[in-house]
């Protein structure tokens, strides 16, 4: 009787353990039901519930970890392109669609670059042209700039010797 007794305290103490391991588990991943509904539904099979919470827990936990991550993409972007907007505004707008606006945060900022490279070679064309004018190599400055395609620093450098 004594061995029944003691094995039955055991029980209820390990049932009372599980219920503690729920009701905190709940608290953290709040499933939609109360720990109390839970128990009741999983009666005899706590273990499952608690496994089922735990994976619920490591999904948000996941989830949250890589919203984080793009909201520091977001922002880092936005340093880079000054929108118009503050990237605080830009998450409220987008929330939950990080991915579309990154995107276009990176379309942004590449039209951008491609306008700074299109103006760079330009001033470079510019400078080219004013040191053919100069220094009659025998060639016009188009047929220079065509044939240094790409290489116009060199170009520069030549015709500055």
């Amino acid at each position: 009787k004594m061995k029944a007794k003691q094995e039955n305290k055991q029980k209820d103490t390990l049932k009372s353990s599980k219920q503690e391991s729920v009701r905190a588990l709940v608290d953290g991943v709040n499933p939609g039901k109360s720990a109390e509904e839970l128990l009741t539904m999983y009666e005899g099979k706590e273990d499952d519930l608690i496994k089922n919470l735990t994976k619920m827990k490591m999904k948000q936990e996941k989830t949250a970890e890589l919203k984080a991550i793009k909201q520091q993409s977001v922002r880092a972007l936005v340093d880079e392109n000054n929108p118009g907007k503050s990237a605080e505004e830009l998450l409220a707008m987008y929330d939950g669609k990080e991915d579309a606006l990154i995107k276009n945060l990176e379309k942004m900022k590449a039209k951008q670059e491609n306008k700074q490279k299109d103006t760079l070679k330009s001033s470079k064309q510019e400078s080219v042209r004013a040191l053919v004018d100069g220094v009659n190599p025998g060639k016009s400055a188009e047929e220079l700039l065509t044939m240094y395609e790409g290489k116009e620093d060199d170009l520069i450098k030549n015709l500055t010797k």
